[in-house]
């Protein structure tokens, strides 16, 4: 039998523009977004093709909810926050739910996720590539060349970061080493 987590939302509040990235969309995003206004601009992402239409320093906040594990190359999550940098305000602020799964580990469960008015939503992790490192500690290392880190939490192999766009970027082949 899988093992299931939960994760309570009922509490987060995304303001303003909010862009949502995901590969698979669950509706969990938009859910919490219109539970707060119901007037929100909630524009998404879910492949290359889709980010030519996102308008660059219009959103306020960035969701990724549990969609970087899902990305095969450090290079790709790379290139992803870089756009994401783009597309976000000065100051605007990145929330990152995702596995953490270091290299040579496969991951499986059920994740029961609390919305407002919705009660559960539930997803499947399925993070098995066994060659796919998504650990919170190669993302931080990537979102720490454009992002400060503001909040981080880890347990039962899933991680949030909370973080807010630096004033310029830095050099990409600058990586910090913590």
């Amino acid at each position: 039998m899988s093992k299931e987590i939960f994760i309570n939302l009922e509490k987060e509040a995304f303001l303003g523009n909010v862009l949502d990235i995901g590969i698979e969309n669950h509706g969990i995003v938009y859910d919490l977004c219109k539970v707060i206004d119901d007037n929100i601009t909630i524009d998404y992402i879910s492949g290359e093709e889709d980010k030519e239409k996102i308008e660059k320093n219009f959103f306020d906040s960035c969701v990724i909810f549990f969609s970087l594990y899902d990305l095969k190359s450090t290079y790709s999550k790379n290139d992803l926050i870089k756009d994401i940098y783009t597309f976000l305000k000065k100051d605007g602020i990145i929330y990152i739910w995702d596995v953490d799964k270091p290299r040579f580990k496969s991951i499986y469960f059920k994740l029961k996720v609390v919305v407002p008015r919705q009660g559960f939503k539930e997803v499947k992790i399925n993070a098995r590539n066994p060659l796919i490192d998504a650990s919170c500690k190669t993302t931080c290392k990537l979102l720490k060349q454009y992002f400060k880190i503001i909040d981080l939490k880890q347990s039962d192999n899933i991680y949030y970061i909370k973080a807010q766009k630096k004033g310029c970027i830095l050099s990409e082949n600058i990586v910090d080493s913590h």
